[in-house]
């Protein structure tokens, strides 16, 4: 199965947090590994795709991904990475998993944020979208950890939904009916106020237990979590000069 990364540069770092994301797949069997949008200099062995990024980041993932899925040198199912995603322990295959009802993640950010916030703004557009197609049961998918897409689902959903998809992991996952085991999110944050407690309570602990991690770029340039994850991925992979 190839991994299929959707990339726009970061001049402040040159794409640091790619560097040890693409080391991390180490950890998962794969086939070839795609960059689709914009291709660092250091970034080597890889399936280079140019999408020029030149408009607004959800325009740019849009483009970039729909582009990847029409690709016939891409196999049908591929892992979707980010570039700040990482595969912190050995595995046979990415596990699907899913961040709970969608209800439930909206009352739970409502709680953390009552001035509003835009996450849970989107994901209560997103479930009425798809409540007035009928669909049931809804989940939330917005985790920030691999995920396994179909190229030809892909291309179905943009050609069947003509509204803006804000939330394309849940969309996804709800229009083809995923399902999933239910886990937290393993996104660290440099603010404690957006961690998980059990991160703020033993943040050592907390790093050696995840599967995956993801952090935003202030927690991976300064924070216990950017150093855990250089100091778990030190050697050079096979995708940087």
């Amino acid at each position: 199965m190839d991994i299929v990364y959707l990339v726009k540069n970061s001049l402040q770092n040159d794409s640091e947090e790619l560097r040890y994301s693409l080391r991390s797949l180490k950890n998962i069997p794969h086939g070839k590994v795609v960059v689709v949008g914009e291709k660092p200099d250091w970034v080597t062995n890889v399936t280079f795709i140019d999408v020029p990024q030149l408009g607004k980041k959800n325009a740019n993932w849009e483009k970039s991904l729909r582009t990847a899925a029409a690709r016939d040198d891409i196999s049908e199912d591929f892992v979707m990475m980010n570039d700040d995603f990482f595969i912190m322990k050995p595995m046979g295959e990415i596990p699907l998993t899913n961040f709970g009802t969608m209800l439930d993640v909206i009352a739970h950010y409502d709680q953390r944020y009552p001035d509003g916030s835009w996450y849970a703004d989107s994901m209560r557009d997103q479930y009425k979208i798809l409540t007035e197609k009928g669909f049931t049961n809804l989940m939330s998918y917005e985790l920030h950890t691999p995920l396994v897409l179909k190229k030809s689902n892909v291309l179905q959903l943009y050609r069947e939904v003509t509204e803006p998809l804000l939330q394309f992991r849940s969309f996804y996952g709800n229009y083809f009916h995923l399902g999933g085991v239910t886990v937290p999110d393993v996104k660290v944050f440099q603010n404690e106020r957006h961690n998980d407690p059990f991160y703020n309570e033993n943040p050592r602990a907390y790093l050696e237990q995840q599967i995956f991690l993801s952090s935003t770029g202030g927690a991976f340039k300064r924070g216990l979590a950017g150093d855990f994850i250089r100091a778990s991925f030190s050697e050079k992979s096979p995708y940087e000069l």
